[in-house]
């Protein structure tokens, strides 16, 4: 009789032990899974039937889990391609509309000006809504997939502040511009060109009097600065990093508090830091990226 209940005993301590043992290989497992981006399923090294109804059930979840995320994944791509398509349907007819307006402004006069004038900053508007949409877009897009390239960083700046010029002249806004040259880098051209768009936005809506763009590499350290003058007072700066929140609460600038959050989220998509610093009516904006792979000109 004793030595068959220490034989039960044994037996009952093996099968506790096998399944001590497969719970650690399934826990195991599911933390490999967890940690990784992997189809994997739990495997059970006994064929004990709860065991194996355990394993199941566990594979079925992360097989639902799979499909879902698959799922997910194909509707944000399609997401991200309806919005594409959806902003420059709208981006090309805006644009035609915004010319002819423009054109009909300048030929008219008395009343008919004045409508074409109200009719022209509905079109401002939109046209600015327009474009921050196409940037958040922009950078769902480019969270996960940079388009790496190697560019001219400086001719790029340059480019972007010629294409303002006429802008910039019509303000009175006198551009004091120093760039290194030839600073040549590999990352996302398209992110830096948005950034200084809207950088220099900000400043058409912003500035009075004076403005200076500084472009310096220091020890593999590019720096941008965009410091100009304002009339507005800013009681703090770092709120405007705040994309829900807004300077110009009339909105008559049409300012949503979305310019500086943008340029937040670009530069922090390419590994940058964005720094912002307010001297009485002086606004700057520093742009900081320390791991840019920089290139010997």
């Amino acid at each position: 009789m004793i030595i068959f209940l220490i034989v039960i005993c044994f037996i009952l301590v093996l099968i506790l032990g096998l399944i001590l043992h497969d719970i650690k290989r399934i826990t195991k497992d599911l933390e490999y899974i967890n940690r990784n981006d992997t189809n994997g399923e739990v495997t059970t090294g006994t064929s004990l039937p709860i065991i194996k109804k355990l394993a199941l059930a566990c594979n079925f979840n992360l097989n639902e889990t799979h499909q879902l995320k698959e799922t997910q994944a194909i509707q944000n791509r399609q997401f991200n391609q309806m919005l594409t398509n959806l902003t420059h349907d709208i981006k090309t007819p805006l644009t035609v509309s915004i010319g002819y307006v423009q054109l009909l402004t300048q030929q008219s006069t008395g009343k008919n000006q004045r409508d074409l004038v109200r009719v022209q900053d509905n079109l401002d508007s939109v046209n600015y809504y327009l474009h921050y949409l196409m940037d958040f877009n922009l950078i769902r897009e480019k969270s996960k997939n940079l388009s790496v390239v190697q560019f001219n960083l400086s001719d790029t700046l340059q480019k972007e502040l010629f294409n303002y010029y006429d802008q910039l002249t019509a303000k009175r806004i006198n551009a004091q511009i120093k760039i290194a040259p030839k600073i040549i880098v590999n990352s996302d051209e398209m992110m830096f060109k948005r950034i200084f768009q809207n950088l220099i936005g900000n400043i058409l809506k912003y500035a009075s009097n004076d403005m200076t763009v500084t472009l310096k590499n220091e020890d593999n350290i590019v720096q941008l600065l965009f410091e100009n003058q304002t009339n507005e007072n800013i009681d703090d700066s770092n709120q405007l990093l705040n994309r829900f929140y807004t300077a110009d609460n009339s909105r008559t600038n049409h300012s949503v508090g979305l310019g500086l959050s943008i340029v937040q989220s670009l530069v922090t998509t390419l590994g940058g830091r964005v720094n912002l610093e307010t001297d009485q009516n002086k606004f700057k904006v520093i742009l900081t990226f320390k791991h840019l792979q920089i290139q010997k000109s």
